[in-house]
């Protein structure tokens, strides 16, 4: 059990560190362009479509995004709307990319998606769901209720100030790592298909709060403070 452990955490570090190394793509560089701004409407939700790039969202008094566009030839045609209080992000282009920063209200629902390049994740409070292509998932600070985050290829690391009601992290190639308080019971669906599996939360069938983490290729570890 022992090397079952470690060969786990071996791979749940690596995958982690891949995830986080990709944030921000670098694909076409160039020529390289920083457009901030501020958004003055009431915001409840964020939607951010990604197709290449990094996505960083921070908990924050006041709505505020920075695009770190990189592109060859035409920049990219770069869209946001505030409609029924959801912030919606967006862009197109042939041959380019757009990382984005955001801040938002801690409370703020948030729902992400990374063609290629990281996902970050910074104090925030509201129902998460994110999805990362290339590129892994990681998040610290959280206390949201309900978090759940897919990566195809990358690592995903979430760590939660504190204890959710419904986690659900996975990762094809990647280690899959969660990180609550100690002291609750949850139920636990942990699994990988290779790579050590490791918890140390306590476990209790039906419990009312529930982790699910699982990974293809990479180990996974679910623990608590």
């Amino acid at each position: 059990m022992g090397v079952r452990r470690v060969m786990g955490a071996m791979a749940i570090t690596g995958a982690v560190a891949l995830g986080s190394a990709g944030l921000f793509l670098d694909r076409w560089d160039d020529e390289r362009l920083t457009v901030s701004y501020a958004v003055a409407e009431p915001v409840r939700e964020l939607v951010v479509d990604g197709l290449a790039g990094g996505i960083e969202v921070r908990a924050g008094d006041a709505v505020r995004v920075v695009e770190e566009q990189s592109f060859r030839g035409d920049p990219p045609r770069t869209r946001h709307e505030v409609v029924d209080g959801t912030l919606r992000l967006a862009y197109d282009c042939s041959s380019c990319g757009v990382g984005y920063r955001v801040t938002v209200p801690a409370g703020t629902v948030v729902r992400l998606n990374s063609g290629a390049g990281g996902i970050r994740l910074r104090g925030l409070a509201g129902e998460v769901q994110a999805t990362a292509g290339t590129g892994g998932v990681e998040a610290s600070g959280l206390t949201s209720a309900k978090v759940r985050v897919t990566a195809e290829t990358g690592g995903v690391d979430l760590s939660f100030a504190t204890s959710p009601t419904a986690v659900e992290a996975r990762s094809a190639v990647g280690g899959v790592r969660v990180s609550v308080p100690g002291g609750e019971p949850y139920a636990v669906d942990a699994g990988s298909e290779v790579g050590g599996v490791e918890v140390t939360v306590p476990r209790q069938d039906g419990a009312a709060r529930t982790i699910t983490a699982r990974a293809g290729t990479g180990g996974v570890a679910v623990t608590g403070a």
